[in-house]
């Protein structure tokens, strides 16, 4: 069955920002002079799980485990959110997570607690959105704050602060979009911000310009896409990106113009999906993209080309899921796969064989979710 995607419908996460983030807090230790950091003073990271509960408005939370890819949840979890909570993201190196509130117009702000994976309090001044905002992103350089707002037919983007992490609209944001804006996702630098348009079939593309106060995003030249694109992202190596279109079943490849940031279909795309294939992930290798396929109750693999960013189906694609699988997230260690159940309120989880690409189900999964799970995101924080 293929249908068009409205508001409340997906969430993807970029696995790219969250390796990153492993890498800063594993690899950067500051070194005092004639000092060797010893193990004792090595931060541990932990990795945990966040899913959006749009019809009971809640934010399930849980620790993975990183030996067998297992979800346990989070002491008090699941937390209240705001009304209809559609998008997460998180922003690792902050430890922070933001929930994009589709009912409400907002974005709530919370802080992770990186012990636990507790979230602390929602932000008292939320940031206000347009019109049921539908999807949001931390590009991987943890600079901007982005959100598709669908009923409005605008793109928010906040610069955040270094360090702080204070959040300041750029100039002239929110952006204009085509019909119905659903997936956002950003390139590696930060530079470059792409939406997948519902309601027009096509892809927005913006151009980050300028810093401080002049910061703003410049509209270019749209990409076509198939019916009713949905979810969106970029790969680690900032060549590629990829868009679901729900509504005729395939996943258009694009390259990204060096240049400008414009967007050119890649020779063979669109390549098949399942039915109505709603959210798109890819490994922090950049060498294997998931989808997860609403109406079939699937998750297809797939292989990336590295030269043409093309794709071709991993042996035993597509792997069985629960029920209306929309949002899906690849860990930052690219050992596991996990797509929120929409129907099944419940999130699947995977192992990946790194040789094949092939998907394995992780044991005990599905884990038990709130009422109509949407979107997941997972935060790599460091802590004691």
């Amino acid at each position: 069955m293929q249908e068009k995607r409205v508001s409340v419908r997906r969430a993807a996460t970029t696995a790219l920002a969250l390796a990153a983030a492993v890498l800063q807090f594993t690899g950067c230790t500051t070194v005092a002079a004639g000092k060797v950091p010893t193990a004792r003073e090595a931060p541990t990271v932990r990795y945990f799980l966040y899913a959006a509960n749009s019809n009971e408005n809640t934010i399930s939370a849980y620790l993975v485990d990183e030996s067998t890819g297992a979800l346990t949840p989070v002491t008090g979890s699941p937390f209240a959110a705001g009304a209809k909570p559609a998008g997460v993201a998180a922003d690792s190196a902050r430890r922070l997570l933001y929930v994009v509130n589709s009912g409400s117009d907002s974005v709530s702000t919370y802080a992770i607690d990186a012990g636990t994976g507790a979230l602390v309090g929602a932000n008292a001044l939320p940031l206000a959105t347009g019109s049921a905002p539908e999807e949001i992103a931390v590009d991987p350089t943890g600079s901007l704050l982005c959100v598709t707002n669908y009923g409005s037919n605008t793109v928010s983007v906040w610069a955040v602060g270094p360090g702080t992490g204070a959040r300041t609209a750029l100039s002239g944001s929110p952006f204009p979009a085509g019909s119905n804006p659903a997936g956002v996702a950003a390139d590696p630098a930060g530079k470059y911000i792409y939406v997948a348009n519902n309601g027009s079939n096509d892809i927005s593309t913006y151009a980050v310009t300028a810093r401080g106060a002049a910061q703003t995003a410049v509209r270019g030249h749209a990409a076509e896409a198939g019916a009713y694109p949905s979810g969106i992202a970029v790969d680690p190596t900032g060549r590629f990106v990829y868009v679901t279109n729900n509504g005729s079943g395939t996943i258009s490849a694009y390259t990204i113009s060096q240049g400008s940031g414009a967007l050119t279909p890649t020779r063979g795309s669109p390549f098949p999906a399942g039915s109505s294939p709603w959210g798109v992930a890819i490994d922090p290798t950049g060498k294997l993209a998931y989808v997860a396929n609403a109406s079939s109750g699937t998750v297809s693999g797939y292989r990336i080309d590295a030269l043409s960013g093309g794709l071709r189906a991993v042996n035993g694609s597509p792997f069985p899921a629960a029920s209306s699988p929309r949002g899906i997230v690849v860990d930052p260690t690219g050992r596991f796969v996990y797509a929120a159940s929409y129907g099944g309120n419940s999130v699947c989880a995977y192992s990946i064989d790194t040789s094949s690409g092939a998907l394995s189900a992780v044991s005990g999964s599905p884990f038990a979710a709130g009422s109509r799970p949407t979107g997941v995101a997972i935060a790599a924080v460091a802590g004691p």
